[in-house]
């Protein structure tokens, strides 16, 4: 039973799905018309989202990768730099686009926790899950409403998954929340 819990806390908390999950609540926070709100949500989903997907089961069938989760610490840098460049250009994309700043910035914020968890698990196995989690719950307080907040109460029980599954340690989980939420509140700052 608790397997089950951590595999469902893990998946609904993937650090692929929270971000685009979070974009869109912004978008729909934000958006001027259906139409151009439609637009938005399609480009934040196909460059966070599906063209990273696609090229990690791309690189799996090509036996590049023993798993699609990226466990494997060293197997992670060529995916997560492909998903990094692929929001990067995604959040130009928006940019170009003339989305409001606030949806651009916290793509950007979600690119810079992205690069600095990317350069960090290459010596360190980090939690993605948890940086992710974090960085998106203080994006979404900080930007919709402060009522948010209440989803850091989410963070432990993630950390707990992630550690029930061995797939981190407790100070593996513990250590990307702080600099997730540091790096998010910099950015948005700066932004904003």
């Amino acid at each position: 039973m608790l397997n089950r819990i951590a595999v469902t806390i893990s998946v609904l908390f993937s650090p692929f799905l929270l971000p685009i999950a979070s974009i869109l609540l912004i978008v729909r926070a934000s958006v001027a018309t259906m139409q151009q709100g439609l637009l938005w949500m399609v480009i934040v989903i196909l460059f966070a989202g599906v063209l990273p997907m696609l090229y990690i089961l791309i690189l799996f069938r090509l036996g590049r990768l023993s798993d699609v989760r990226l466990t494997v610490r060293e197997q992670r840098a060529n995916p997560l730099i492909f998903s990094l460049v692929s929001a990067l250009v995604g959040s130009g994309i928006l940019h170009l686009l003339n989305v409001p700043q606030e949806i651009v910035w916290l793509c950007i914020a979600c690119v810079i926790n992205g690069l600095v968890l990317t350069l960090i698990t290459q010596v360190w196995k980090i939690s993605f899950h948890s940086g992710v989690a974090a960085g998106c719950m203080t994006g979404l307080a900080t930007l919709i409403s402060s009522q948010f907040i209440y989803l850091f109460i989410l963070l432990p029980f993630i950390a707990w998954a992630r550690v029930h599954r061995k797939r981190h340690t407790f100070l593996q989980t513990i250590i990307a929340a702080p600099i997730a939420i540091a790096n998010t509140v910099v950015v948005l700052q700066l932004a904003l």
